[in-house]
């Protein structure tokens, strides 16, 4: 991680990526506090044996990583196998009221759709609601939980439950998630110019008024400050651009560049601080 001294510059990288995995702008309100306070979030890893496609990156985090980014509100814990399910639904019964038990490979999960799904569990008053991919139980209800899995299923959206189980399906989902970052990036005053050629992680932050130029990639943990613009053809990773700087091709790493600084074209710079 790059230190960084200004504290104008000074970002919660969880609160960025919260906000880019969410449809709507600031959806956690009282009405849901409920959830956070009662709710266990058991998320089970999925493993491939030709193939762990839960342990590739997509736009900068693990597939695992998505799905808690969406259930971030609850406590949460992670099983190594499916197997473990029914011991942890037991082990944990008393000191929750409700267990929603989800997948690693579903990484294209919404917070608002899992606090969508918590509404509806709640409002129907249900014991058991079957997702596309995994389920809702109230604890109380936990000794049955096998016998009611052949229940019909409640359809949240398409995508939220897509699974990542081959290199397509693979491709598609780290198309969807690179689309909602940009189209974060742009409701927060960015101007991307190529939608196509631009690819941003989940963990970059960037600054309102920000004009980037087609074929240009931000990695890791990087800054982009207030007006910067950013020419084509750059690689940024782990990097810090102050506000009204101008990067032109340029590959930048784990470096920091002041304002109203020029870089380019054609500089390569690694764990340099101009």
């Amino acid at each position: 991680m790059i230190e960084v001294e200004e504290k104008s510059i000074e970002v919660d990288l969880d609160d960025v990526v919260q906000k880019v995995n969410n449809t709507e702008p600031e959806v956690l309100h009282a009405s849901f506090e409920w959830v956070k306070e009662e709710t266990l979030v058991l998320i089970v890893k999925v493993r491939n044996d030709k193939f762990d496609y839960c342990n590739f990156d997509l736009c900068g985090k693990k597939m695992v990583d998505w799905v808690k980014l969406a259930t971030s509100i609850c406590t949460q814990k992670v099983l190594e196998s499916e197997s473990l399910i029914l011991e942890y639904l037991k082990k944990f019964a008393g000191e929750y009221k409700h267990i929603a038990v989800l997948y690693s490979d579903t990484p294209l999960l919404q917070k608002t759709t899992f606090l969508e799904i918590m509404k509806y569990f709640s409002a129907k008053k249900m014991n058991f609601l079957r997702l596309q991919r995994g389920f809702v139980i109230n604890s109380d209800f936990v000794e049955n939980y096998e016998n009611i899995l052949s229940t019909p299923f409640v359809d949240f959206g398409t995508d939220d439950f897509y699974v990542v189980n081959s290199a397509s399906r693979l491709a598609y989902a780290f198309k969807v998630l690179n689309k909602r970052i940009l189209n974060f990036h742009k409701s927060q005053g960015v101007v991307i110019f190529s939608e196509n050629t631009t690819f941003i992680e989940a963990d970059v932050q960037i600054e309102e008024g920000v004009v980037i130029y087609p074929n240009n990639i931000i990695k890791g943990e990087s800054y982009i400050g207030k007006n910067v613009v950013l020419e084509s053809g750059n690689y940024i990773s782990d990097t810090i651009v102050l506000n009204d700087a101008c990067i032109m091709q340029s590959y930048l790493e784990k470096s920091k560049v002041p304002e109203g600084k020029t870089v380019g074209p054609y500089k390569k710079l690694i764990n340099v601080t101009l």
